[in-house]
């Protein structure tokens, strides 16, 4: 699995993301207004807390739509896990998800299970209108949506059932769960989730005192068809979750923020305290890390640096797939590790 260079907050086209053909679709059925899920239903989402009132109305830029009732049946249609992760967080089961879900080593494989169809959302894949239809939602949830998903695109599927939409990269982990927790009355419980993970942050930050003040970065090496990103520049997540543990950003980190493609000229500027450098297969990553301009970073050349590689077997590399896609599951997993490699590089400074 590849990761390829991207905007601030998401992961283009050919990692992450499926082109969603749709085709206008008449709506779906649902219940009549107050049932409460039974049977097999039941199970996809815990009890209702009964915060949300409904008719509940889903803005976007695209116009509204509206849920009569509290829905039952969730389909994702966005690549990002980030949306899937945050539905069962709080405890609920979409019935159509990414298949890029599988390659999350922080959900619980029965999770995974429970899912009624994953739909192929690796690279050039699409995901269709009928397939989403098929799925007999009563919610898409797109909160994660990239810029290929306009208004047609909208307007087809609120055909389907009502939308819930943000941009990718406009919401952080926790507002992405707090949306998407509000419209199937779970509010509360995502509160609590959000609370639990931000404390094992903070507990993280506490136990690493040494960490305020030193500087962190996140290079991630593609093949050399595609290069290599600095993608901890202000504003990303993984710039964010360094911050939370006490780190600061370089000063150059800023110098990445429009463009993340980090030409030979740029080398140099990609210095830090603490620089992770994430690769995949194995030699993918030679003409890079091998090179006299990357070798002559002085985090390099004084062993400041921690090259995280991908699993031999898979060609993912799980760790910075989860920068990339955070949510109140994945972070408590990121963490430890984080912190572990913050730890070798800094004690490398003070040898």
């Amino acid at each position: 699995m590849t990761f390829l260079p991207h905007l601030r907050r998401r992961v283009l086209a050919s990692t992450l993301a499926a082109t969603v053909a749709l085709t206008a679709l008449a709506g779906c059925a649902s219940p009549s207004p107050g049932d409460e899920p039974s049977g097999a239903a039941a199970a996809l989402l815990p009890t209702a807390e009964g915060s949300t009132d409904y008719p509940l109305t889903l803005d976007s830029p695209f116009g509204e739509t509206v849920l009569e009732q509290r829905p039952e049946r969730v389909a994702i249609v966005t690549a990002s896990t980030v949306d899937t992760d945050a539905l069962i967080a709080i405890g609920g089961t979409p019935v159509f998800a990414p298949s890029t879900i599988e390659r999350n080593p922080w959900l619980d494989p029965d999770a995974i299970a429970g899912i009624e169809t994953l739909w192929e959302s690796n690279a050039g894949a699409e995901v269709s209108a009928e397939a989403v239809a098929a799925s007999d939602p009563d919610l898409i949830v797109a909160l994660y949506a990239y810029d290929s998903f306009d208004r047609a695109r909208f307007e087809q599927l609120s055909r389907i059932a009502p939308v819930l939409y943000a941009e990718g990269g406009e919401l952080s982990w926790q507002e992405t769960t707090q949306r998407l927790a509000e419209s199937v009355d779970l509010s509360a419980e995502a509160d609590r989730v959000i609370a639990s993970t931000e404390r094992l942050v903070s507990d993280s930050r506490d136990e690493h005192p040494g960490f305020a003040g030193r500087t962190a970065a996140h290079v991630i090496v593609y093949e050399e068809d595609y290069g290599a990103a600095y993608v901890s520049a202000p504003g990303t997540d993984t710039a964010t979750l360094f911050e939370q543990l006490g780190f600061d950003l370089p000063d150059n980190a800023a110098r990445f923020e429009s463009d993340e493609a980090i030409s030979d000229e740029m080398i140099g500027l990609i210095d830090a305290d603490f620089l992770l450098v994430s690769t995949f297969e194995d030699g993918s990553a030679d003409y890079f890390v091998e090179s006299p301009l990357f070798r002559a970073v002085p985090a390099v050349a004084e062993g400041r640096t921690v090259i995280d590689p991908a699993d031999q077997k898979t060609g993912i590399n799980s760790f910075a797939w989860g920068l990339n896609v955070q949510s109140a599951i994945s972070v408590p997993w990121l963490i430890d590790r984080l912190a572990g490699f913050g730890e070798q590089a800094l004690q490398a400074s003070e040898q």
